[in-house]
């Protein structure tokens, strides 16, 4: 499942979009370190495709791709050395796929700004230093525990770890993310495995979501993606047929954003369909079809003789399975086919 991690200063509407995406109860107030526990919650993806399958299978279940979001007390200058709540709750979002750092560009008294000034710049730079600071901690432990290895590991890539260990030190040091780090263009396979191992929080995608507001006067920030929290959670309860008639469009800010968490980290879906059940599964662009066939089951991907693929767009119009086949729409796909986006897939496994 994919999994980001919230990342912000006190009251720069973490907490806020954590209630809009799942829709549970987290506490929001205008005065710091109001969320105090890290918060998880997960939320289906909406996909109007797999809406239409379903009722074209008059199936009877609809299985959504799900996203995790994990909220964690609010970061302030000087976390790392304890300030505030200091950088304790970091580690929860140790293992998320990607950091999505949310970060307030809008003017408004009535909502305190820790810091006592709106600045979104200033604000990065604050949550990129703590980020930072927290891997190089980690990064020097790590590299204690490797040169006294050294010395009596049997471990063939010993030396390469030390060097790329000091390598990603020396950017956080220097207040770089460690993904700004490339591991060397030959690197083995293994090594890139323990690299991603380490979880380190700047050797993940980092999102940077500028929360503005249509009520107020908003800063001009180049950001990843822009949405006003308190705006979409006005209209959170309201129908496609509601927004249109509001002269708002159909699709959610919320969609759109989930839309750019999967491209930043270069992930689609492909989608299944039957009686039973019409599902969405997620996989990473450029796998192969035994590789997405894993994503059902592990022994899928060993036992993998072939795969029935079509487009969605054909299925639709030619009315599924036996259209598609009639209409020389099907492919009948082996180990090399790489998945596509929207592929609505059968695989067929061996004994």
């Amino acid at each position: 499942m994919l999994s980001v991690g919230l990342v912000g200063l006190p009251n720069a509407g973490k907490s806020s979009l954590f209630n809009l995406i799942t829709k549970n109860t987290v506490p929001v107030a205008n005065f710091p370190f109001c969320t105090i526990d890290p918060t998880d919650g997960t939320v289906a993806v909406h996909d109007p495709r797999l809406e239409k399958l379903a009722a074209m299978a008059n199936a009877e279940k609809t299985i959504y791709a799900n996203i995790e979001f994990k909220d964690i007390a609010g970061l302030v200058k000087g976390a790392s050395q304890g300030a505030g709540l200091g950088n304790q709750f970091l580690s929860h979002i140790r293992e998320c796929d990607m950091i999505l750092m949310v970060l307030r560009c809008f003017e408004d008294d009535n909502i305190i700004h820790v810091e006592n000034r709106v600045n979104p710049g200033e604000d990065e730079e604050i949550l990129v230093m703590e980020l930072t600071m927290a891997d190089q901690s980690m990064l020097e432990k790590m590299m204690t525990r490797l040169e006294k290895d050294l010395k009596t590991s049997k471990d063939v890539l010993a030396s390469q770890k030390i060097n790329l260990a000091q390598e990603l030190l020396q950017a956080v040091v220097n207040l770089q993310p460690a993904n700004t780090v490339l591991s060397p263009a030959n690197a083995d396979k293994d090594l890139i495995k323990w690299r991603k191992g380490l979880n380190l929080l700047t050797d993940k995608p980092i999102m940077r979501l500028c929360n503005v507001s249509l009520d107020t006067a908003n800063f001009e920030y180049a950001t990843d993606f822009e949405l006003d929290i308190a705006g979409e959670l006005a209209l959170a309860d309201m129908s496609i047929e509601e927004r249109i008639e509001l002269g708002v469009s159909p699709e959610s800010g919320l969609d759109k954003l989930i839309k750019k968490c999967f491209e930043t980290l270069n992930l689609s879906t492909y989608l299944t369909v039957g009686e039973k059940e019409a599902r969405a599964w997620t996989f990473t662009n450029g796998m192969l079809a035994p590789e997405c066939a894993g994503k059902i089951h592990t022994d899928f991907e060993k036992k993998f003789i072939k795969a029935s693929v079509c487009k969605y767009k054909d299925f639709v119009e030619l009315g599924g399975w036996k259209g598609v086949t009639a209409g020389g729409k099907l492919n009948l796909a082996g180990k090399d086919y790489p998945m596509l986006d929207g592929d609505i897939v059968e695989f067929i496994i061996g004994n």
